[in-house]
């Protein structure tokens, strides 16, 4: 259940959260007692406004600027507003003769309470037209007859049609509304979501509104309407696929009612429903555009959070199709005109792009720069088998020690030392058994330590991965100056490689509870006796005295002093020192 934090009693948080966006945009005016907010500094025009329950953010209030709303009534969460409300964000924005389009989702209550408000404006002089948004293609042509389909993600298109073609067409409010309309029959929705949603201030969310264990909901509603459930939950290819088949399969006649001819233009919006990362939201994305089941690519893709549900973790797919959406007076190349005009609205985040840079994208590279790199040779000659095997002991008794590592791990840190590490090791044995251009260089020790670099950057990552590498590029750059491979030089080249090279870059040292109480004392035992077993004690010792220590470095700095009582060890030094013991053979 997703938490949420706590906020005074005498509060309205719809009124809080406005004057917070508010103070973020110099061009919005509030009024709070009505909860509406407005473009003070708009131009005269047909007046666009907008509104609904809250919860839907950056919807309605984050789409007022300019090329886009005029005005934005916030009700409750996910309640209609009142007419009040609405009739005062029409008196703030709107000229008797020039009129107002009030724009809403096909719902009940706002198509009720925005109605009666547009003929009470009538009533009282204005010119007012509804335009009421319907893209939800979960629900079907026969269910709900009497509301229709929902609107969602797709309004905040006819949000940024409507509103750039007020602005910069100087249209009458005729031409508008049915430009409007004309956009709403070309859009089609589809939305997906792992769970249900929880409100702010309600103790324990709203009971029985689950999606349940490895379960998915398709057409989810953005009210917590319940969806498709979907289990187990599906790929994200296989996801993405049932949702086109939703959206535009022209046998299904419940649901499917825009057709897309192979030559047809279209606009795709993949929108955050709230609680879905970045990360993954850009990877549905990618799934989206790369199987959508038409001829053509999207004219523009926009990715985002247009319409949410609170915290729901979930996204849409939706499919604005250009030539189904023109009308008399405007083109497609208008309405991506409209699409692509500037605001300073703060919801609308998409980048703007020239029509030739669409038309035009970047390709991706095939092939990586660096992908033909030719390790660094040396004269530094050694027994390649013997290293070979040498580091193959290592490897193996590095990978027998993950289960050990990891539990260190988990009780002080994130739990990932031990699975990170034994990555790295996977990768040098598979290299040894497999790689010819790395068995090829094993008499070479400089070679072969660069190529080891080149392994552990590449599949160990992270911070572990970061140290181990710069200190093996140092170690290599080091030991081709020293031009030949004994124990004197081998010594001289790791500690230039940790005094002038890795101490560069961190101020981890013996004592901060790191993989270098392993690393320095053997470092510094090997330069100054040339005892390879004294250096091998020497590192031991320090390694399991880190068990009394307090770290000072990496996340486990920030567990609690108590947390280490009976004595853990750190899960790096640990590791490095079984690379150590398995490369001597001191094991």
């Amino acid at each position: 259940m997703v938490k949420h934090w706590k906020y005074p009693k005498d509060d309205d948080l719809v009124v809080t959260a406005l004057r917070g966006l508010a103070a973020s945009n110099p061009a919005l005016t509030l009024i709070p007692s009505e909860k509406v907010v407005y473009n003070g500094k708009a131009a005269s025009k047909v007046a666009i406004i907008s509104g609904g329950g809250s919860g839907h953010e950056p919807l309605h209030a984050g789409f007022v600027g300019d090329n886009l709303l005029d005005a934005a009534v916030a009700g409750t969460i996910f309640a209609s507003p009142s007419t009040k409300q609405i009739m005062a964000a029409v008196k703030a924005t709107a000229e008797k003769e020039k009129g107002v389009i009030a724009v809403v989702k096909n719902y009940t209550g706002d198509v009720l309470h925005f109605g009666l408000v547009a003929e009470r404006a009538k009533r009282d002089g204005y010119k007012v037209e509804l335009v009421a948004v319907s893209d939800d293609v979960a629900v079907g042509r026969t269910q709900n007859e009497m509301v229709g389909r929902r609107g969602i993600a797709g309004t905040a298109v006819v949000h940024k049609t409507l509103g750039a073609a007020s602005a910069s067409k100087n249209a009458t409010i005729e031409e508008l509304a049915e430009l409007g309309r004309s956009v709403n029959a070309a859009l089609v929705t589809m939305g997906a979501s792992l769970d249900r949603t929880t409100v702010p201030g309600r103790e324990g969310g709203d009971e029985g509104e689950t999606t349940g264990a490895d379960t998915a909901e398709l057409g989810l509603g953005i009210h917590n309407e319940p969806g498709e459930k979907l289990h187990p939950i599906p790929e994200a290819t296989e996801l993405v696929d049932l949702m086109y088949k939703r959206l535009l399969d022209k046998n299904d006649k419940e649901r499917h009612y825009l057709d897309f001819d192979d030559n047809d233009d279209y606009v795709m919006l993949i929108n955050n429903i709230g609680g879905t990362s970045s990360l993954e939201l850009y990877a549905l994305a990618h799934y989206a555009v790369s199987r959508v089941p038409l001829k053509k690519k999207p004219s523009r893709v926009y990715i985002s959070d247009f319409v949410t549900s609170l915290s729901s973790p979930g996204f849409s797919i939706t499919l604005f199709n250009l030539d189904k959406a023109g009308t008399n007076k405007y083109s497609k190349k208008d309405i991506l005109e409209f699409l692509d005009a500037p605001t300073n609205a703060p919801g609308w985040k998409p980048k703007i792009y020239s029509d030739k840079e669409w038309q035009q994208p970047a390709e991706e590279v095939k092939e990586s720069p660096v992908a033909h790199a030719e390790f660094p040779k040396s004269d530094v000659k050694i027994d390649g088998q013997q290293f070979a095997k040498n580091l193959q002991n290592a490897m193996k008794l590095l990978i027998s020690k993950e289960p050990e590592i990891t539990k260190y791990d988990t009780q002080v840190g994130d739990g990932d030392c031990g699975e990170t590490l034994k990555a790295g090791a996977e990768a040098i044995l598979a290299a040894i058994d497999s790689d010819k251009q790395f068995e090829d260089n094993l008499s070479d020790v400089v070679a072969t330590v660069s190529a080891i670099t080149e392994i552990v950057e590449d599949k160990m990552g992270g911070t572990s991965g970061g140290i181990y590498a710069i200190y093996l590029t140092s170690f290599a750059k080091n030991l081709k100056e020293e031009k030949a491979v004994n124990t004197q030089s081998v010594a001289s080249a790791m500690s230039k490689a940790l005094y002038d090279g890795l101490f560069k870059y961190t101020k981890a040292r013996k004592g901060g509870r790191t993989l270098v109480d392993t690393l320095q004392p053997f470092v510094d035992t090997l330069v100054e006796t040339g005892d390879v077993a004294r250096s091998i004690e020497a590192a031991r010792k320090s390694c399991e005295n880190t068990a009394k220590l307090q770290a000072k470095f990496g996340r486990a700095s920030y567990v609690n002093e108590e947390e280490f009582a009976g004595g853990v060890p750190d899960p790096g030094a640990v590791g490095l020192l079984a690379i150590l013991e398995g490369f001597t053979g001191t094991n």
